[in-house]
């Protein structure tokens, strides 16, 4: 057998990669947790047709966990729910990893990676109506938190999330740039080769500039979206690119390419910018389970940026 096939260099670490982690922290720092009874576990597993065996609320398998029905974190913030009985069900980890933070019926008859129905999973109908009567049921705590705080405390909380963000993202230019010298010292040629290709792409992408008569916005529509949806672009990107520095950085834009959709709040205003200005698709693109609006404002200057990202993460 040839070394090559059995060979991988582990994954790089990237200070940014750790951004969603941070903001995680925050939110769950932030949120209270209520003891259930033996009598309220009891009631959420009968009406889950669980009285005699415990299994994943979303697909019937082994259950290691128990998953927020309802999403803690959307658009970076909290919903608003809380860690209690009304808002938990038993789930596998395939299952709880692929929902995210998506709405649980979308997400369960979605084609996101590992959800119930890209799995074929059986009475998959059955499973779906035990958990509305669960909604139906549930009457779920949930809190205003700026309120009980006050909007002082509420927003410098945010205002430190942000800073450490912020310090992550220039800790990684550090950090590359770091690397790159201990690489180099270690070995002179590090970074010639690369330095060759990117050259060529750019002569590529020049090319495709002059031969491609498409217009930016089908090429975004058709490229970009088919890429983005793929799930292969990493998680932390996705992150970057609901920032403005990052999606200017990449694409040259004046918005963030991404906004994930928040459930509980008006679709059309998520859509607008500050002066209610339209400024994403209507049309919802899912990412490893989550919705986003993507940024419509694409312009002739941005096409060279657009077409190497895609040439780039092409799968």
């Amino acid at each position: 057998m040839k070394g090559t096939l059995v060979f991988r260099m582990p994954t790089p670490v990237k200070i940014t990669g750790r951004t969603s982690s941070i903001t995680n922290a925050f939110v769950n720092g932030v949120i209270p947790c209520i003891e259930p009874s033996e009598v309220e576990i009891m009631e959420v597993l009968n009406i889950l047709g669980m009285s005699d065996f415990i299994r994943c609320a979303y697909c019937g398998g082994s259950y290691t966990e128990w998953d927020h029905f309802r999403p803690l974190i959307q658009n970076k913030r909290p919903t608003g729910y809380i860690s209690e009985i009304n808002n938990l069900v038993p789930s596998c980890g395939k299952c709880n990893q692929s929902k995210g933070n998506s709405y649980w019926k979308d997400w369960i008859m979605g084609d996101a990676q590992l959800s119930p129905k890209t799995r074929n999973v059986d009475q998959l109908q059955l499973i779906i109506t035990r958990l509305e009567e669960y909604e139906r049921w549930s009457k779920p705590i949930k809190v205003s938190f700026e309120e009980i705080v006050g909007k002082e405390a509420w927003e410098e909380h945010w205002k430190n999330c942000d800073n450490l963000h912020n310090m992550m993202r220039k800790s990684q230019i550090l950090s590359d740039e770091i690397k790159h010298t201990v690489s180099r010292s270690i070995n002179p040629s590090f970074g010639l080769s690369s330095a060759k290709t990117n050259e060529s792409e750019k002569v590529s992408v020049k090319s495709d500039t002059i031969k491609n008569k498409r217009k930016v916005s089908v090429i975004v529509k058709e490229e970009l979206k088919r890429v983005l949806v793929s799930n292969r672009v990493p998680i932390n990107q996705i992150e970057l690119f609901q920032t403005l520095e990052y999606s200017k950085e990449v694409f040259k834009l004046n918005f963030p390419l991404l906004k994930e959709i928040d459930e509980t709040k008006d679709f059309d205003v998520q859509k607008q910018d500050s002066k209610g200005r339209n400024r994403y698709y209507k049309d919802p693109l899912t990412i490893f389970g989550k919705k986003y609006y993507l940024c419509s404002q694409w312009y002739e200057n941005n096409r060279e940026f657009l077409l190497k990202w895609i040439e780039e993460n092409s799968i």
